[in-house]
């Protein structure tokens, strides 16, 4: 049942009020960069903050008296009333504040901090109020979540729902969104129903789950029953999509053509929230001149480029340009343009602004654990195999670091584990560092040692995960499956898979590709014309067959790909199901299938993407199949409690495949004995 909207007049108040959330009395929202506060009923709006940066995603606490937030990636905490602020986050990747726990203890954040390639690591942290480390909850894929009402459980997008963060509206590819809901306590798992649509940020309310859908078209709100099982639509809005619901303990606030509404939880019915932002918050003429310029600029260049311009695109305009003459800042103007382009429904739109200063914070590329007032070496990540360059900065055989060693001090100062481990090394990225470390929970007895910071460990991370994906694949085939993560494919990517093809080739009877999270690039076809081709002869010597000395693998070769393969990433499984090289694995790619071309200035120091290019595939007189992805041969989907279990089902399918195949595979046979030509 559709809710009932309040008879009224034509929406009032301030306009493009952004990421709302709503308490017993008060909602919060972002505006002009900045954090307001406003009465539930509507009112002039207080501020909470006047910072240079833009601030985002207020949550309010339980009890309505704390609101936690997110300023240039890290999470903060300050009293609704205002005031004095806490910084909770210092990792130089991303952390955004999601939801409170039930106790109001703990926020739940979403984080990039155990990125590497791909998502089988934790992105659903729960960090301490009162300061420390954040914890990974046991859901290696993870985004928005809501935890029900006795905290046991939490309903969570198991998808990266980049719906939500891409200029993509009406995505239908292999990373759209969907509901599960996890036991923490049992490590049960369970999926609400599917649809062919983006189903994304859940709110857990008594028995039932309220999330926002695009199925027909348009973001709305719906409900969820538990007990019944069964989904209704609760708004019927066509033209503007419903932005950012957030769950207050008796309504959920929302956003909709840039102003604010209330969906009473109760009574089942929408209200606006009339809100007045005071005059003193919008800027000159000049700068908003600035911005109408900018979508001005955004709106042709796409117009003019793209390969394929979607015919509505003359009626987008008008509706954005109303919505930014409420823009007052460029966090505002920012996201008019990205709701404007997102309207073309395509891929490879990417809106970016300049040069972002470098990360301040180093890092030891090293997992930390607190215990017994300190903060322990867990796990050490020592790089790229074989390449000295490349070692991690606590892998340095000289320095003898070990995993279970303690970190006492940086540069003299003791590390408290009231804060969380990376505030040590503000304004320490890339620079030496006097480490004090001891194999006992104490100052005494500790030793020294000096250490280069990183300012990004995913690379470490990076080849820590594929080597341990290929000495699993090499022990559980003693020997005879190969393994190869393809990361991308432009120059870089083809290379670096050259060079593994040519060392594993003539060791192993077959080889996994693994081309996971490949982020793209244009030369899918040369990785696949490796492993497609077929010798045009065979040398022998006196002793017998000499092996071949260009590319050719004499075996079964099989790949894995997910929802996070993207543009050439797309293509690449594409064409090696096409090549019908071998079986394929794992869950449709992203889907992004257009190619991107040059960055054209935007007014206001944006540079724009748009796709410029698409791509028929001679042969299958077909499109690439953009807004659809790649389907594999084995669908294998990625469920918590196997990847925390330290298993991974995709690459174990991909070895069961590889020795079926290897059962019956017939290698290439010996021609009849010589004979000399007469």
């Amino acid at each position: 049942m559709l809710a009932a909207v309040l008879p009224a007049a034509e929406p009032s108040g301030t306009r493009l009020l952004r990421q709302p959330d709503i308490s017993r009395d008060q909602v919060a929202f972002v505006y002009a960069g900045d954090l307001w506060v406003a009465p539930r009923t509507g009112g002039t709006a207080r501020r909470l903050t006047t910072t240079a940066e833009a601030e985002g995603g207020p949550r309010f606490s339980p009890d309505g008296k704390w609101i936690a937030f997110t300023r240039a990636g890290d999470v903060f905490v300050m009293s609704a009333q205002g005031g004095s602020e806490r910084r909770l986050t210092w990792h130089p990747l991303a952390d955004r504040a999601v939801a409170w726990t039930p106790d109001g203890r703990n926020l739940l954040i979403h984080s990039d901090r155990l990125k590497h390639a791909l998502t089988h690591t934790p992105h659903l942290f729960l960090l301490p109020v009162e300061g420390g480390l954040p914890a990974p909850l046991p859901i290696p894929r993870g985004t928005a979540g809501s935890f029900s009402p006795d905290g046991r459980r939490i309903a969570y997008g198991p998808n990266p729902e980049i719906a939500l963060w891409l200029p993509w509206k009406r995505y239908r590819g292999g990373s759209l969104g969907y509901i599960a809901i996890y036991d923490l306590e049992n490590n049960q798992y369970q999926e609400l129903p599917r649809s062919q649509a983006n189903d994304v940020l859940p709110m857990w309310h008594g028995n039932a789950i309220y999330f926002a859908s695009d199925r027909d078209g348009t973001m709305n709100l719906y409900r969820y029953d538990l007990a019944a099982r069964r989904t209704a639509r609760l708004t019927n809005y066509t033209e503007w999509d419903v932005k950012h619901p957030s769950l207050g303990p008796d309504a959920v606030v929302y956003e909709n053509g840039g102003w604010l509404y209330t969906l009473d939880l109760e009574q089942q019915s929408v209200r606006q929230v009339p809100i007045c932002v005071p005059l003193e918050a919008l800027p000159g003429n000049e700068e908003r001149a600035k911005w109408r310029q900018a979508l001005d600029d955004a709106w042709r260049a796409y117009r003019d480029h793209a390969f394929y311009p979607v015919p509505q695109w003359d009626k987008v305009r008008p509706r954005y340009e109303e919505l930014m003459n409420w823009a007052a800042h460029s966090s505002d103007a920012e996201y008019v343009l990205l709701e404007m382009l997102g309207e073309a429904g395509q891929s490879h739109i990417i809106l970016s602004r300049g040069e972002q200063p470098p990360p301040d914070i180093g890092l030891l590329g090293a997992d930390f654990r607190a215990e017994n007032g300190f903060y322990r070496i867990v796990k050490i990540y020592r790089g790229e195999e074989g390449n000295e360059k490349a070692r991690g900065p606590l892998a340095a055989s000289h320095l003898n670091v070990r995993e279970g060693e303690y970190l006492v001090a940086v540069n003299g100062k003791r590390v408290p584990t009231s804060t969380e481990v990376c505030a040590a090394f503000q304004g320490l990225a890339g620079k030496e560092v006097k480490l004090t470390l001891n194999g006992a929970p104490s100052e005494v007895g500790a030793r020294e040692v000096t250490v280069t910071t990183v300012p990004d460990e995913r690379i470490l991370r990076y080849h820590q995960w594929v080597r341990e994906n290929r000495a699993r694949v090499a022990e559980a085939s003693e020997g005879r499956v190969g393994y190869i993560h393809v990361g991308n494919v432009g120059g870089g990517g083809v290379e670096a898979f050259r060079r593994e093809w040519r060392a594993q080739r003539l060791k192993v009877a077959a080889i996994i590709v693994d081309a996971r999270g490949n982020s793209g690039g244009g030369q899918a076809d040369d990785i696949v014309d490796w492993m497609a081709r077929k010798p045009t002869r065979l040398m022998y010597d006196r002793r017998g067959r000499v092996p071949i000395w260009d590319y050719y693998l004499d075996g079964p070769k099989v790949m894995i790909t997910n929802d996070q393969a993207v543009s050439g990433g797309d293509e690449l499984p594409y064409l090696y199901k096409r090549a019908n090289v071998g079986p394929l694995v794992g869950t449709r790619t992203m889907g992004g299938m257009i190619g991107s071309g040059a960055t054209y200035k935007i007014t206001g120091g944006w540079g724009l993407v748009v796709p410029e290019f698409g791509f028929y595939v001679l042969g299958d007189d077909r499109w690439n199949p953009e807004n659809y992805g790649v389907q594999p041969d084995h669908v294998v989907e990625l469920k918590p409690y196997a990847l925390t279990r330290g298993r991974d089902p995709q690459l174990e399918i991909a070895i069961e495949l590889a020795f079926e195949a290897l059962k019956t595979y017939q290698k290439m046979p010996d021609p009849p004995p010589y004979r000399p030509a007469p």
